[in-house]
């Protein structure tokens, strides 16, 4: 981000680039290193360090810009491929984006001999997004006839969360080898790479091609010492819920943990958001390192204390029960002189929320812990949530997660031990503020909602496009003024892990001040 405008920062860089050079003098491997590189202009680029030497620069020339993507923001496009000798076999180098387009830099590399393509990445994990990365990772394979080593990042970083899942595949499209998913791993793979030269020589058509460009000439020839062959390995692929659920976890601990805070802490409502966020804390921090408070209105039914407690128990989590109704019944009387009896509202409804959220930044600045968030994307889309109050927190775990999909993912979370007590998934969704609430009140079902929702933010369909995919237009209708209305408090909503393919957060760029309304 905006760091690689300040030339302090890229003076570290390059001051770190050289620590690590300097380390490489006794090392017999060759170390390929992603950083910005300012050389005339500033580009994304990738280092081959080698026996206390750079043995060659590449600058990445497709730079996206959409989606979380601004490199057009900070970077200029690089111009020239990279292409090294290791022991008599060529090698060519790209950088994530690069490989995505069949007239990339490893088209031109394999055609001037490289059978190894190596492609470092930085590529952020939302659902769905594995098969198609590793679609296009074997398409470049068989394309080029080549094997391409997939490096890929792993861990958090504010919103997003990379997956790693590096991989190797060779030049008939399958999978060799693969890193763990969402966990640090090193991955040695031995490869034949006469293998691409023999296919190659078979093919007419790659014949034909290569006579198409003027070969580029290797920037560096390297000898290695010879190693021991290496056993492939092929890492399981999760999927589903756990694909989904572990990368809740790396996100929400590499947040915490990364950003210098040793505890979290989550108001537990004895509903089904705040149980799967204490889950997720515990399971990315450790039970030791999680509180839950509970903090009672003259509203909650006994049940939702018992949920809670139960829950914390099952978690084995620190528990407190701070009741608020003493301090709402001292507002009430402090603002009756004011503005005089106006009968009770939405309003009365939305202080107890937000003197649940001081309580939680008490806690917070008292003790150093990180308010966790219970909000979920249903929640934040239409606005029903509380600004400064049950919307608030240092970091929000269910962000981008829908409440129809928050119920499969506790589902899944209880099979692997049972801590979230049936009655939560058994009650109607309610904040409990007034007597009787439930969501529906305000909102369509969430099985209805939902799918809404994804097809208007998602996947951009207009709203008379979903009326036509089968939903009343009255809802659709609805839900669309909520998700515009709403757009001032999702400007102030506290980061979130983005697990779809559109977020609100830099996905989605929307002008709070607009009378334009979709579908009127």
């Amino acid at each position: 981000e905006d760091l690689l405008l300040r030339i302090d920062f890229l003076r570290d860089c390059r001051r770190t680039l050289e620590e690590l050079r300097s380390k490489t003098r006794d090392s017999g491997a060759v170390l390929a290193v992603g950083a910005p590189f300012y050389e005339g202009d500033l580009f994304n680029s990738l280092i081959l360090l080698y026996r206390g030497e750079v043995v060659g620069v590449y600058h990445k020339s497709r730079l996206p810009n959409y989606s979380v993507f601004d490199e057009k923001r900070y970077f200029r496009e690089g111009k020239s491929p990279l292409l090294i000798e290791v022991n008599g076999y060529r090698i060519g180098f790209s950088i994530c984006e690069d490989i995505w387009y069949p007239d990339g830099p490893e088209r031109f590399t394999a055609l001037s001999g490289a059978r190894l393509i190596v492609n470092v990445n930085a590529s952020p994990y939302h659902i769905g997004k594995h098969p198609f990365r590793e679609g296009f990772v074997r398409a470049r394979a068989e394309d080029n006839i080549c094997f391409v080593a997939y490096v890929n990042l792993v861990g958090g970083q504010d919103e997003l969360v990379f997956d790693g899942r590096s991989m190797v595949v060779d030049p008939l499209g399958e999978v060799v080898a693969r890193a763990k998913a969402f966990e640090e791993d090193l991955l040695t793979v031995t490869l034949d790479l006469n293998l691409p030269a023999r296919r190659r020589l078979l093919d007419l058509r790659w014949r034909t091609a290569g006579r198409e460009i003027d070969p580029l000439p290797p920037l560096r020839r390297i000898e290695l010492p010879p190693r021991s062959p290496v056993e492939p390995r092929v890492e399981g692929n999760p999927q589903g819920e756990e694909e989904l659920y572990r990368a809740l976890i790396t996100g929400t601990r590499d947040y915490v943990v990364k950003n210098g805070f040793e505890k979290a802490v989550v108001g537990l409502s004895g509903g089904m958001d705040s149980s799967l966020t204490a889950c997720v804390a515990v399971d990315a921090l450790g039970a030791e390192k999680v509180t839950g408070l509970f903090m009672p209105s003259r509203f909650s039914a006994r049940e939702s204390f018992e949920d809670a407690k139960e829950l914390a128990m099952n978690l084995g989590i620190e528990f407190h029960t701070v009741p608020i109704d003493q301090v709402f019944t001292s507002y009430l009387k402090e603002l009756t002189p004011a503005f005089g009896e106006l009968g009770f509202d939405v309003a009365d409804e939305n202080i107890q929320a937000r003197i649940r959220a001081n309580i939680l930044f008490y806690v917070s600045n008292k003790f150093g812990h990180l308010v966790l968030s219970t909000s979920n994307k249903s929640e934040s889309a239409t606005g029903y949530t509380t600004i400064y109050g049950d919307m608030s927190g240092g970091f929000a775990p269910l962000k981008d997660v829908y409440k129809t999909t928050i119920y499969r993912l506790a589902a899944y979370r209880n099979t692997l031990q049972k801590v979230i007590p049936d009655r939560v998934f058994q009650k109607p969704p309610s904040a409990e503020l007034r007597p009787g609430q439930t969501d529906q009140d305000t909102l369509p079902p969430y099985e209805i909602l939902d799918p809404i929702l994804k097809l208007y933010v998602e996947e951009n369909l207009s709203p008379q496009e979903i009326v036509e995919r089968g939903f009343d237009r009255g809802t659709v209708m609805k839900v669309v003024r909520m998700v515009k209305n709403a757009e001032y408090k999702r400007k102030q909503a506290p980061v979130g892990i983005k697990v779809t393919p559109r977020a609100f957060g830099k996905d989605w760029r929307m002008p709070v001040v607009n009378r334009y309304l979709p579908g009127s």
